[in-house]
Formats: structure tokens, C-alpha cells, sequence
């Protein structure tokens, strides 16, 4: 946990970019250390192991172009920073430019390949965590389909987000006794994003 708070200082030190993330890392790690939580970070017993979901939608895109817009490639880099402050360790995308745009400076920044999927079915969602258990795993969707991961891997119903919002970020914690959800946002805020109503964010929900 000095990890995280000591990376939490040093973002707080950048940007006003940076200091978004800040808060949202601040918020989950008060949030995390209040229940007792075991560490954000990988852990190397994969048998008593707390597996970390990180859930996003693709950045902003130019109109209906597959392509990144400038907002949306400041985006990617604040991702970018919050995926190093989080050591993820797994990165998954669909095959476009603009779900790959998104995660490409985290990947090229931890030396992490960008795996592809495709339809995102309940037995590929299942099999991530036995796959990446113990690890922080980020996986970019789109705005059909990043609240339905979420939800899938929260084992609730299907997390809806609004067209226009794009800095949704859905944390899902699952161990051998428990999952917990927590959604946040990152970045500048999108207009008209449910996300960006502090009665919608930053509560853990626990699930069995």
C-alpha cells in the first residue's frame, strides 16, 4: 500500500490531469483500506489470490471515424498513467483503432502486448480469472459492451453508460469469497455523463 500512496504523490505533482487520477486512486484506496482489503497490486499465491478488474469504454472518437480524437488521446494517456500507478499486468481490447488507441501508451509504457477479443461471452469472462489470477487486468470496450463486461465480472446486471460518456472506470475486485464493484471516473469529465453525478461513483458494492 506506500507503493500506491507514494505513486498517488507523484501524480498529485503533475497535471491537473493527473490530479483527477489522483483523486480517484485516493478515493478507491481509502475506500479499499476501510474494508480491510488485500493490496491492489499482484499478488504471487494464485491459490489465495484477489484478482483487480479494471473496465473502460474506448476514448473519445472523431465523429464516427475509427480514430482517436485529441481529447480522447489525452485520455488514453491519463489511462496510461493510472494503468502504471495500478501495475497492470494484462491488457485486453477488440481489434479497432480506437479501443487499441486507447490502451496503446499503457502498453507501450509497461511493455504489455495488447491481447484481442471478440465477443465478450460469460465463458471468456470466466476463464480471465483463472487465467490473470492475483493480477490487475485492464479491458477496453465500447459503449455497448464495457458495462456489460462489468457487470459480468461483478455478477450483477448489465452496468448501462450513456452514449456520450467516455470516462466510466468499473473496478471489480473477485477473490474465493467474495466480488466487489466500484465505479469511478478519469480524466476530464464527458458531458452529461452519469459518471459524473457523485451519487453514481465510488461505491463499493460487495456481491456473492
Amino acid at each position: 500500500m506506500n507503493r500506491l500512496n507514494s505513486r498517488i504523490e507523484d501524480l498529485a505533482n503533475r497535471s491537473t490531469s493527473a490530479r483527477t487520477i489522483c483523486q480517484s486512486l485516493f478515493g478507491l484506496w481509502v475506500v479499499l483500506g476501510t474494508l480491510n482489503a488485500t493490496p491492489l497490486f499482484a499478488q504471487t499465491d494464485p491459490h489465495n489470490a484477489t484478482t483487480t478488474f479494471l473496465v473502460v469504454r474506448h476514448a473519445e472518437r472523431d465523429g464516427n471515424l475509427d480514430k482517436l480524437t485529441k481529447t480522447g488521446q489525452q485520455r488514453s494517456q491519463i489511462l496510461a498513467s493510472l494503468g502504471r500507478a495500478l501495475n497492470v499486468q494484462a491488457i485486453y481490447s477488440t481489434d479497432t483503432q480506437r479501443t487499441k488507441g486507447t490502451v496503446q501508451p499503457l502498453a507501450t509504457a509497461a511493455g504489455t502486448e495488447i491481447r484481442i477479443y471478440e465477443t465478450p461471452s460469460k465463458d471468456w469472462i470466466a476463464s480471465l480469472a483463472h487465467k490473470h489470477a492475483g493480477e490487475v487486468v485492464l479491458i477496453v470496450g465500447h459503449s455497448n459492451t464495457a458495462g456489460a463486461i462489468a457487470g459480468m465480472l461483478a455478477k450483477r446486471k448489465h452496468l448501462e453508460l450513456a452514449h456520450d460518456e467516455y470516462d466510466a472506470l468499473f473496478i471489480i475486485r473477485q477473490s474465493a469469497s467474495e466480488t466487489q464493484s466500484l465505479r469511478l471516473r478519469y480524466g476530464a469529465s464527458s458531458a452529461g455523463a452519469s459518471s459524473a453525478d457523485p451519487d453514481k461513483m465510488g461505491t463499493l458494492v460487495p456481491t456473492r
